[in-house]
């Protein structure tokens, strides 16, 4: 399996990368910005242009043609507004999406918010569009002719990895959710790597076990 990592420039795709380097996964690195090719590419990490903000439909099935597994992990930043949110993190998913369902034998990985439910949006009020965008991004991911993985992270830490996770379905009575982005990088280097976490959408945070035993607990669910 060929995956590429739309988004490795991001805060938990550079840790993605990295892990995915180290475990010698064959992968393309998908970033916005002709520099970051090449320092990548200085690295040894193959990588390839990708705006989903920018190309068309048509231009995003061309890049992914050479791949089997397709990995967004796109946002467009709390530096920005509305209006990109809704044009990156909603209607760029949905253009990767239609891409992606234009192959054959893709698998999608979403990389969404930690409750796109409707009954979330106003649960954070500032974060609303975001969650709105992300609900519907999902929602049509869902509804596609995709094999797909939505993984939903809590609020993402700069800390170090503390390797130690719980995983669900839907996570009850957690005050606080929160997982380290060096942690939700090593989800996401399973889920491409491992089929057994395919196929599916669930919940991550920082818990007390250790990954197989948090992924075991899930699949028991």
């Amino acid at each position: 399996m060929k995956s590429l990592v739309i988004g490795a420039n991001g805060g938990v795709g550079k840790h993605l990368v990295r892990k995915l380097k180290e475990r010698e996964v064959e992968f393309t690195a998908g970033v916005r910005k002709e520099s970051q090719i090449e320092s990548l590419k200085s690295n040894g990490v193959d990588a390839v242009y990708v705006d989903v903000e920018k190309q068309s439909i048509d231009e995003l099935e061309e890049v992914f043609k050479d791949y089997n597994q397709i990995l967004f992990s796109v946002g467009s930043g709390g530096q920005t507004g509305d209006d990109m949110t809704i044009i990156v993190d909603l209607d760029g998913a949905v253009k990767a999406i239609k891409a992606s369902e234009r192959l054959d034998n893709v698998h999608f990985v979403m990389v969404s918010t930690y409750d796109s439910r409707r009954e979330a949006f106003d649960s954070v009020p500032d974060l609303k569009p975001y969650t709105i965008a992300k609900h519907y991004a999902d929602d049509y991911l869902r509804r596609s002719d995709l094999k797909y993985t939505i993984v939903h992270p809590g609020a993402l830490l700069d800390e170090r990895e503390t390797k130690h996770f719980k995983i669900s379905s839907e996570l009850k009575n957690v005050e606080n959710p929160s997982i380290t982005r060096e942690d939700v990088a090593e989800v996401l280097a399973t889920v491409l790597t491992d089929k057994e976490l395919q196929g599916h959408e669930f919940q991550i945070i920082n818990g007390d076990l250790e990954l197989q035993e948090a992924i075991n607990n899930y699949l028991e669910e």
